[in-house]
């Protein structure tokens, strides 16, 4: 098995190889095409080696690319959790589970574009999207998982498992392989540290189940984390920072 990261403007994808075919976590924004095709050529991979899409969640950033890649290829199966299946027809991330900003130092580099965060981030998301991507209607061929839910299951002869992960939205998972990697999507993240967010995502649907989650990836004994955003780290980051961020520092959007 091989990881292979597909950085994209904002969120990294991974291509995971098994014998001469890939499995794809996430796409990216809508407007990531271009870039998701050199990221992808790059790494000499081509769509149609592509069997399986396995959706974290449904986020802009991690589904903006389904029906472009489709109709690429329109034999992938998309892998997603029925939670997703409901909220990726809507065409727009959830805002009935309320949520906010990890952190006031966050939340005030979001509001006034500042830093890091104005540069990279918060314009790109300001003049590309709105929050919102192509509403995509789970087809016959697509694949419904739960927690506990074996690779090998749904036909990706990989040594792995779905675990749900919630928190950051009510529709997160994430992919434990049995080696101890697991690519989390937004389950953790590993960015603007210089602002508190101590390996959290900078929005958070819910901190309690946020780190009920990553307690339960500790518990599956998951050793590397590869985020969508940022570089890959050791569970220890997980195990050392669990908690230290507080319902009480919340800032809603």
């Amino acid at each position: 098995m091989k990881i292979i990261p597909i950085k994209l403007s904002v969120t990294t994808c991974y291509l995971v190889k098994y014998a001469d075919r890939y499995i794809l976590i996430d796409t990216g924004y809508e407007y990531d095409w271009k870039l998701f095709c050199t990221r992808i050529e790059d790494a000499n991979v081509s769509l149609s080696e592509i069997s399986h899409i396995i959706l974290t969640h449904h986020h802009d950033d991690h589904c903006g690319l389904l029906h472009t890649i489709l109709k690429e290829n329109p034999s992938i199966q998309i892998v997603m959790s029925n939670l997703c299946k409901g909220l990726l027809l809507i065409g727009e991330n959830d805002h009935t589970h309320g949520g906010g900003h990890v952190n006031k130092r966050i939340h005030e580099l979001i509001r006034f574009k500042q830093l890091y965060i104005s540069m990279i981030l918060k314009k790109k998301i300001a003049k590309n999207t709105n929050l919102k991507f192509p509403p995509y209607k789970f087809r016959d061929q697509d694949i419904i998982v739960t927690g506990g839910t074996r690779l090998r299951e749904i036909g990706i002869p990989l040594d792995g498992k779905i675990i749900e992960t919630p928190g950051h939205t009510v529709d997160s998972i994430s992919i434990l392989f049995d080696d101890g990697d697991c690519i989390v999507g937004d389950a953790a993240a590993n960015m603007l540290q210089f602002a508190g967010t101590k390996y959290c995502v900078i929005f958070i649907c819910n901190i309690d189940e946020y780190y009920k989650s990553w307690e339960k990836i500790i518990s599956e004994d998951a050793k590397q984390i590869f985020p969508a955003h940022g570089k890959p780290f050791s569970i220890d980051k997980l195990k050392e920072n669990r908690g230290k961020n507080k319902v009480e520092n919340i800032v809603d959007k």
